[in-house]
């Protein structure tokens, strides 16, 4: 094997690192250069503005120096630091800052998990980019990189040489995608199948579960309402119905379930429908007019027209990406 068959990958591990942001991603590459069938190895390098880093696991870790020189065309992954608000005014992160500025010339991709984004903002490197990062951190994000165009509600976001993602398991699907579009979609399914991922996620994906959004608040019946829609959201479920269920008037039903949530009953419905399509997409062959059916649409013309409504790639694009995974 020569040399130009390695990618030299970079994990940059600040303290308070979040593990899971770079062991995530790191473990896939590595499973990667079991299945690769071009001579391609994935090299890891774990660096560090100091030898023992602090990690959001207490685990005592010891790491490279910032080396004084990389290989042409490598690979930096930043990944996340514990806490909702990321102090990046120290001495660690400035030499990060400019060891980034020092091997400019020799870095191919710049890939961040979570709020390892704001590294790359404090250096200046995002601005005119598209990019994303934990919902926590999205403000954050586009306040250090005003020039930016951060994404909210993205799982990953590629904008080469820059990939980013919203964090923690998000990671692994990063670096699925990148390991797909590098290495052929043959090496990123035996992957995901060794590493028993269910399946692919990618940049039309949301970074947040629609079962989990809009819940946010703290009226019970408005949550029993919630509760009885996930249960079987198929259900041809009538105001009367979810009124019934939190002991109310319809008309009073609709302006609690809106004042509550943001939302009205049907489109907190709709969202949960096109959850469950989008699961039968990924995981079955059945034809767009069963899913329609199972999912509780009236018909496939619906369905299409509330899909759009939400994603701007067709029910098609998740299918195909999911076949891989198959």
């Amino acid at each position: 094997m020569t040399t130009n068959n390695i990618i030299h990958v970079y994990f940059i591990l600040l303290p308070n690192t979040v593990l899971l942001d770079a062991i995530g991603p790191a473990e896939a590459f590595q499973y990667a250069n079991r299945f690769v069938d071009n001579g391609t190895q994935f090299k890891l390098h774990f660096i560090g503005p100091q030898a023992e880093i602090d990690n959001s696991l207490g685990l005592n870790l010891q790491v490279s120096p910032l080396p004084e020189y990389i290989e042409p065309n490598s690979w930096i992954i930043s990944p996340g630091m514990a806490g909702q608000e990321i102090d990046l005014d120290t001495q660690n992160a400035q030499m990060v800052v400019n060891w980034l500025a020092q091997q400019a010339q020799y870095i191919g991709r710049y890939i961040s998990v979570c709020s390892g984004a704001l590294l790359y903002a404090k250096a200046g490197l995002l601005n005119g980019r598209d990019c994303t990062t934990h919902h926590m951190h999205i403000e954050e994000l586009q306040l250090a990189a005003p020039n930016a165009n951060v994404l909210a509600n993205r799982l990953l976001v590629a904008d080469e040489p820059f990939y980013s993602c919203a964090g923690v398991t998000s990671g692994i699907d990063l670096a699925m995608y990148i390991i797909q579009h590098t290495l052929g979609e043959n090496c990123a399914c035996q992957v995901a199948r060794h590493m028993v991922l269910f399946s692919r996620r990618g940049p039309n994906d949301p970074s947040q579960s629609p079962w989990l959004e809009n819940r946010n608040h703290f009226h019970q019946g408005v949550h029993r309402i919630q509760d009885a829609i996930q249960l079987d959201p198929s259900r041809q479920w009538t105001i009367e119905d979810l009124a019934n269920k939190a002991n109310c008037s319809p008309r009073h039903l609709v302006r609690l379930f809106k004042e509550n949530t943001g939302i009205t009953t049907r489109e907190y419905l709709y969202k949960l429908r096109l959850s469950l399509a989008m699961q039968l997409l990924q995981s079955s062959s059945l034809p767009i007019e069963d899913i329609a059916e199972q999912c509780g649409f009236n018909d496939p013309r619906q369905f299409r027209r509330i899909w759009a409504r939400q994603y701007t790639a067709p029910p098609s694009a998740y299918r195909t990406s999911a076949a891989s995974y198959s």
